[in-house]
């Protein structure tokens, strides 16, 4: 017997047969009740799979109830199909005993059909395979329609609940302020920019001889960023702050052979950059942006870079070279690396013996700003002003061998300080300059790419290309975790006004957080009986920096400066 089903596309459950007629016989009729009692008994297995479907099915088990999660599409034809393959196995087998006996008759056949192809039980079936996929008949109030069975609604609901993700609370993940601060000015960004990764921001040294504007992408840091995912305003702000790297080709410094800084020199290069953003603000303004020559403001710009050239003249007095040879002075070898005290002190023994930078610095004696202290620094100054800008450098030690978390909020709140002008800091072989931050990220501009040196010359021979060296045009930002605990934080202060805000911001940010330093009238004075414990001030090494600096003799250029080595 040959049987055709043609699906009637109006109605999925009902079927047009077209039997092909057969001799029938009684003699068969026990054989096709026998049969069809086969098949009652698949129908009550399918009764219980309505209660429960991955048990007591045969044609559905576990695995392929998750398949069908997967196809919701295929559930009727699926069980179509499984009906079908029912009916040809009773045609067959009755097929194959009709040569011996006689094969099933039409009439049982067509009650096998009716039997198992418009069945109750089918249609219970495939409607509860559709409703896992289909939405279910729900009133507008929320309640199930009177055609939902009650019983399975509450299970479909308990099985859909127990794959969703628990809902985290409302308060388990404050919201974080993405917008960036740059040295005290303050950028919104629409939306949140990317993250990056959190590897290790301080693998071993490595540095690179690069050719200008190319930025090789540093093993161990974070991917550079897409500058288009950031406000054009706070690009053209990052790209103008001055960055100083390694340089290489220039000459000696005597009595060594050194030619380049590559290894050893990015504490002193990130403290360059740090003074070198004062001097920008100090001559040309908070809000001056990098210009090309021809400009009102590119002779005052390119005057302040010649300063930080790398030669011994006099008139590069911020030269790689005077600050290594100050640093032997304070017990580091040319060629040693630099901790952030010994830079520090580096930094104001030049600034005071070069009084055309109109500039006084003052440098913190553990993590305290004496305001007696900074006003003498500011009013002695051989420019005879009263309150002279000054630069304060707290260069201190937050940790042993990480950052300790609970300075985290007061290091980004002090990025929001007008005063402010970044933070150079690492440890051995690892120094960068912070300048802003975005949440709990810190951009930063990294020293580690070698350059060839640019000629000392008269200031309208330098061309943009030259000096394009000098502005890094490359985001990148690390996570705040990752920064070393020793550092050197800069704040520049114009006037004795910005001064007493710049304290009472402090005073303000250790309301809150846990201060990095603290503010005092004056340093207090102990009588020599009341001394019972000495106390020592750490650093990044044991040696460095907390020596007085007054003994310090700056570097003077002389006629025979050569016969000296």
């Amino acid at each position: 017997m040959n049987a055709i089903i043609e699906q009637n596309p109006s109605n999925t459950e009902n079927f047009v047969l077209n039997l092909d007629s057969r001799p029938t016989s009684d003699n068969n009729n026990n054989t096709n009740n026998n049969k069809v009692n086969h098949n009652e008994l698949k129908c009550r297995n399918y009764e219980k799979a309505v209660q429960d479907p991955f048990e007591g099915s045969p044609n559905l088990n576990r695995n392929e109830g998750a398949e069908l999660k997967n196809l919701p599409n295929k559930v009727p034809n699926i069980i179509e199909a499984s009906e079908e393959k029912d009916i040809q196995d009773v045609s067959l087998k009755t097929q194959k005993l009709g040569r011996k006996k006689s094969p099933i008759n039409g009439s049982a056949e067509l009650s096998l059909r009716e039997s198992l192809g418009s069945s109750d039980m089918t249609k219970r079936l495939s409607s509860w395979f559709t409703s896992f996929w289909v939405p279910p008949h729900v009133q507008e109030s929320g309640v199930p329609a009177e055609d939902d069975d009650p019983d399975f609604v509450r299970f479909k609901k308990g099985l859909f609940e127990s794959f969703e993700p628990p809902k985290a609370e409302s308060n388990s993940h404050p919201v974080i302020d993405q917008s960036i601060w740059l040295m005290g000015v303050r950028y919104e960004v629409a939306g949140r920019a990317s993250s990056e990764s959190s590897r290790s921001f301080y693998d071993p040294a490595t540095y690179y001889f690069s050719p200008p504007g190319s930025f090789p992408h540093l093993p161990g840091q974070q991917q550079q960023l897409n500058f288009a995912s950031y406000p054009t305003e706070f690009y053209d702000d990052f790209t103008s702050r001055i960055w100083c790297t390694y340089r290489h080709n220039y000459a000696p410094i005597r009595p060594t052979n050194f030619t380049s800084d590559a290894g050893w020199g990015c504490m002193l290069r990130t403290g360059q950059s740090l003074l070198a953003n004062a001097l920008i603000v100090q001559f040309l303004g908070r809000e001056w942006r990098r210009v090309r020559k021809g400009d009102d403001t590119w002779g005052p710009y390119v005057q302040i870079l010649t300063w930080f050239l790398d030669d011994m003249s006099s008139l590069c007095p911020f030269s790689v070279h005077r600050i290594a040879l100050l640093g032997k002075q304070l017990g580091k070898n040319i060629g040693e690396w630099f901790g952030p005290s010994t830079a520090s002190q580096a930094i104001k023994a030049l600034v005071q013996n070069f009084p055309t930078a109109q500039l006084s610095v003052h440098v913190t004696t553990d993590a305290v700003i004496y305001k007696k202290e900074v006003y003498k620094a500011a009013q002695d100054n051989q420019n005879h002003q009263e309150f002279q800008s000054v630069l304060i450098l707290v260069a201190i030690r937050l940790g042993t061998n990480k950052l300790n978390p609970l300075y985290y909020d007061a290091l980004k709140a002090y990025f929001g300080f007008p005063e402010s002008v970044g933070i150079a800091g690492g440890k051995p072989s690892s120094s960068y300059y912070f300048i802003g931050t975005q949440g709990e990220d810190l951009f930063y501009l990294d020293p580690h790419h070698s350059r060839p040196i640019i000629e000392l010359k008269e200031i309208d021979e330098f061309t943009d290309e030259e000096l394009a060296t000098f502005h890094c045009d490359t985001l990148r930002k690390i996570h705040i975790s990752q920064l070393d605990p020793s550092m050197l934080l800069g704040f520049y202060c114009r006037t004795a006004a910005e001064f007493e805000a710049f304290c009472m911001r402090v005073e303000e940010v250790g309301k809150s957080h846990k201060s990095v330093f603290t503010i005092a009238d004056e340093e207090p004075v102990y009588r020599e009986e009341d001394l019972d414990v000495v106390v020592i001030s750490s650093d990044d090494d044991d040696d460095d920096g907390n020596k007085e600096i007054a003994n310090l003799k700056p570097f003077v250029e002389t006629e025979n400066e050569n016969d000296d080595f």
